[in-house]
């Protein structure tokens, strides 16, 4: 295994926000500890695309000096995806072909977060695009995990898992299309929330998803903890999540779900969350769930419906001309590539994939539309998941897109992207009691709920939390 940088004693930002209630800690000192953490851990793991340091220092003195301590996240040091809008700052998502987006105004996320207190210190570097799980582009580079550098970080929010992973920041925020919050979180080890795709206003943050995948889409947090996911939610959220009963409910359990778990110790952690909330007093009831591979083939078809099109506007120029991914193809070939070979991936299929007519477009999309009406009413006022995040653990660069890009039923990644097409709330969190024996890495163990039902799925990940670590 490659060097680690996790800190297994790094405070939670529930406990950090105690020490600067309490005067223990000033926002300045803890400010500059993250940074000073940020600048040793940058060059090995490149979680960052701009450090603000003297913004950032500026913003913790004046908080100390004038600011309200009873702000929900007063003086805790964050970071935010490249893609979320900063006022004066361009979104470039990665990359070099595409005309960088300028924003006059903060995203509203991230206006939430600095009106609560929070400090932004970085923005966290994502793949080209957004768009697959090896946050890897041409314009920042490749960002590596901070568990094990020769593997990957996840993405699209994988900047964010390698920075709170290593201990520089203390939670980010980050969208989720596809699972880009919750694998990030599960192969850097942390807790990764993604609520349903009303939860959090997204104005301001790229790109702007308007079609038939707007509902597969959300903004969340990726924290230290559970309950630092929650407290980070209640501030960015449209309505606050509300305490809720320990150990009541009914754990469903998915009958001939296409699921492969490839390491043993993946299939250990779920079996043990499962029985926590079994002895909790949560009921076991099991539904059928054997729709979820075919559904599971029909993904690529929306997302190329809704965004190939502007991929190619966006990739293309009056100075080379409309963008090919068939002269791409040939120029990555000649060792010449112009964009990411994930995006790449993501193109070339469309040729295969990307559906001809607006009626089967629409037919597909009242798939998705049923089968999210059904699994909503099978979970119910007090029905919950739990599932592996994720089918394996971080692999090597280079080899995650080639897995979760290839054709048909793959069922390491089933789990995950059910929680978008379904539109449920989804958690991740580590399993570190269960780590890999031979790599050390910790499975991920989510827990998914129906919407408006997050204050149940928040008191059951904290029991599996506590069990599990």
């Amino acid at each position: 295994m490659g060097k680690s940088m996790r800190d297994l004693n790094a405070s939670d930002a529930v406990s950090l926000l105690e020490a600067l209630r309490l005067g223990e800690l000033s926002s300045e000192q803890l400010v500059r500890q993250h940074l000073e953490r940020l600048s040793q851990t940058q060059p090995l793991i490149n979680g960052a695309t701009r450090v603000y340091q003297e913004q950032a220092l500026a913003e913790a003195r004046r908080l100390d000096a004038t600011g309200d301590k009873n702000l929900p996240l007063f003086g805790l040091p964050c970071s935010v995806k490249e893609t979320f809008g900063l006022a004066g700052e361009e979104v470039t998502a990665g990359s070099l072909r595409m005309q960088p987006e300028p924003h006059h105004n903060d995203a509203v996320i991230v206006q939430r977060l600095k009106d609560a207190g929070a400090i932004v210190i970085a923005r966290s570097n994502v793949p080209e695009f957004a768009m697959t799980a090896e946050s890897s582009n041409p314009r920042f580079g490749r960002t590596n995990n901070p568990l094990d550098f020769s593997r990957v970080a996840g993405g699209s929010t994988g900047g964010e898992g390698a920075l709170i992973g290593s201990g520089a920041s203390v939670f980010g925020v980050g969208s989720d299309i596809l699972g880009s919050i919750r694998i990030p979180a599960a192969f850097c080890g942390i807790v990764g929330f993604k609520p349903h795709s009303g939860g959090v206003d997204n104005t301001g943050t790229w790109p702007a998803v308007t079609g038939n995948t707007r509902a597969w889409h959300a903004l969340g947090p990726l924290a230290r903890s559970v309950r630092d996911a929650q407290l980070i939610y209640n501030v960015i959220a449209k309505e606050p999540v509300r305490e809720a009963q320990v150990g009541s409910g009914r754990l469903v359990i998915p009958a001939r779900f296409p699921l492969k778990m490839q390491s043993p110790c993946i299939a250990e952690a779920l079996a043990g969350a499962r029985t926590v909330l079994l002895q909790s007093g949560y009921r076991q009831e099991e539904h059928d769930f054997s729709n979820i591979g075919s559904l599971y083939l029909q993904i690529p078809k929306l997302i190329l419906d809704d965004f190939y099109d502007d991929w190619v506007r966006l990739l293309s120029s009056p100075d080379v001309g409309r963008f090919s991914p068939l002269r791409e193809l040939f120029a990555q070939l000649r060792g010449k590539p112009t964009i990411d070979n994930g995006l790449l991936r993501w193109m070339l299929i469309a040729s295969v994939m990307k559906p001809r007519s607006e009626k089967k477009v629409q037919a597909i999309a009242e798939r998705f539309a049923s089968a999210r009406a059904h699994y909503r009413a099978v979970l119910g006022a007090d029905g919950v998941l739990v599932m592996p995040t994720l089918g394996l653990l971080a692999p090597k660069h280079g080899k995650m897109n080639s897995q979760s890009l290839k054709p048909g039923i793959n069922g390491m990644f089933t789990a995950h992207t059910m929680g978008n097409y379904l539109d449920l709330p989804a958690i991740a969190v580590p399993a570190w009691k269960f780590r890999d024996a031979e790599t050390g890495l910790p499975p991920s163990i989510s827990v998914l709920c129906a919407p408006g039902r997050e204050a149940q799925l928040f008191a059951a990940a904290k029991q599996i939390e506590a069990a599990l670590n």
